[in-house]
C-alpha cells in the first residue's frame, strides 16, 4: 500500500507528466512516463526539478529500452554547519599566519597579513558562490561553501586548500550543469582582477642579475603577463610580489586547476554537458596526457597532471552528468562552454 509521502510525490509528478508507477518503496519512486503535460520535455522536468525539493525529493530522468523513466529519491542533507565554521576560522587563522611572511618586506597595505588573507580568501569564496548561487537559483541542492585549511605558508603550504561546496544532487539538464560548472571560476576570476592590479602596482622590481637564483616563477598565468605587459614592466627587471599580488597569483592557478576537464572538477562539468560521458572522458585522457608531458619540462604541470589523474582514477574518468540525461545544449549552454575556453587560454600557466 503506498504511503502518504508517495502520494504527494506521485500528484506532483503526473501534474507534469502522463505515465504510471513502475516501482516503489518507502524512500523512491520509478515512474514511467507515457507522456508530457508540456509543449518540451526539459521544460516540464525543471518545473517539477524544483518543486520536488521543496517536498524534499530529488529526481532524474533516465531512458531504458527507448522508454522514458522518472525516478523520485528521498533527499538527504549532509551539510553539517558547525563542520563549515570550524574549518572557516581554522583556514582564516591559517592564512593570516602565512601572510606573516610579507610581514617585514613593506609597510603598505599591499604587503600585509591582512592583504594575503583578503586576497585569497575572497575570490575563493566568491568562487563557489558563483556556483551556490547558481544551483539556488535552479533549486540544485547543496550545502554553504567549506573553506579548507592547510599548513601555513612557512611550512611550504598556503594555508588553504582552497573551498568547496557539496553538490548533493545533479543539477536538471546539461544547460544548467555547464553554466553551473563555469560560473565559479568566471566569478572568482574578475573578483581576483582587482586585486592582482593593486597587488602588482605595490610589488618590487628587481634587476634579473640581482635575484636570487631560484627565486624567481618559471611558469605565469597568461593574464599575469597580460597585466604586467599593461603595467609596462620593463623587461630586464623580475618581480618580487608583494602578498596582495602573490595570493591573486595563487588565485589564478587555483582557476586554471579547477578548469581542468577531469572527473567533478567545474572544467569537468562544462566539457561533460558539451560532450557527453564518452567526450568527456577521452578529453580528459587528452588533457591529463598533455600536463605529464609539460611535467617533463616543468614541475608545475607534473603536479597538476598527478593531481588530474588521481581524480580520474578516483573517479574511473567518469561523470554523472545532469539529471535529466544527455539533453543538448541550448544557447546558455554554448555561451558556458565559450566562457570556460576563454579563461582556461587566460590562466594557462606559460614559460617567462
Amino acid at each position: 500500500m503506498k504511503n502518504e509521502i508517495n502520494d504527494t510525490i506521485e500528484s506532483l509528478i503526473t501534474k507534469y507528466f502522463d505515465g504510471k508507477i513502475a516501482a516503489q518503496d518507502q524512500n523512491s519512486i520509478k515512474f514511467e512516463i507515457t507522456g508530457v503535460k508540456e509543449e518540451h520535455i526539459s521544460k516540464a522536468f525543471i518545473k517539477l526539478y524544483k518543486e520536488s525539493f521543496s517536498f524534499g525529493y530529488v529526481v532524474t530522468l533516465k531512458k531504458e529500452n527507448n522508454i522514458f523513466y522518472l525516478y523520485a529519491i528521498k533527499k538527504i542533507s549532509k551539510t553539517n554547519v558547525p563542520m563549515v565554521i570550524i574549518l572557516a576560522i581554522i583556514t582564516l587563522i591559517s592564512v593570516y599566519v602565512s601572510g606573516l611572511v610579507f610581514n617585514n618586506y613593506n609597510k603598505s597595505f599591499a604587503w600585509s597579513p591582512l592583504a594575503y588573507l583578503v586576497a585569497l580568501i575572497v575570490p575563493l569564496l566568491l568562487h563557489e558562490t558563483g556556483h551556490w548561487i547558481t544551483m539556488r537559483r535552479y533549486k540544485v541542492p547543496a550545502s554553504p561553501p567549506y573553506l579548507l585549511p592547510a599548513p601555513p605558508l612557512q611550512l611550504g603550504f598556503l594555508g588553504t586548500f582552497g573551498a568547496v561546496i557539496n553538490m548533493e544532487w545533479l543539477p536538471p539538464t546539461n544547460d544548467i550543469l555547464a553554466l553551473t560548472g563555469i560560473m565559479g571560476p568566471l566569478v572568482g576570476f574578475i573578483a581576483v582582477i582587482p586585486f592582482a592590479i593593486l597587488g602588482l602596482k605595490y610589488s618590487v622590481l628587481i634587476p634579473q642579475y640581482a635575484a636570487p637564483s631560484g627565486s624567481t616563477i618559471s611558469l605565469v598565468p597568461l593574464i599575469v603577463s597580460i597585466l604586467t605587459y599593461v603595467e609596462k614592466i620593463p623587461e630586464e627587471y623580475v618581480i618580487q610580489p608583494s602578498a596582495m599580488m602573490f595570493a591573486s597569483y595563487i588565485v589564478f592557478f587555483v582557476t586554471f586547476l579547477n578548469l581542468i576537464p577531469v572527473s567533478q572538477l567545474d572544467g569537468g562539468h562544462v566539457l561533460r554537458a558539451a560532450l557527453g560521458e564518452k567526450g568527456h572522458k577521452i578529453v580528459s585522457e587528452i588533457f591529463i596526457l598533455g600536463l605529464i608531458i609539460a611535467g617533463f619540462w616543468y614541475d608545475t604541470f607534473t603536479v597538476f597532471g598527478v593531481f588530474a589523474l588521481f581524480l580520474f582514477l578516483l573517479s574511473r574518468g567518469r561523470h554523472p552528468g545532469a539529471a535529466m540525461g544527455d539533453d543538448k545544449l541550448s544557447k546558455i549552454g554554448f555561451l558556458s562552454v565559450i566562457l570556460y575556453s576563454i579563461l582556461l587560454i587566460l590562466t594557462l600557466p606559460l614559460p617567462v
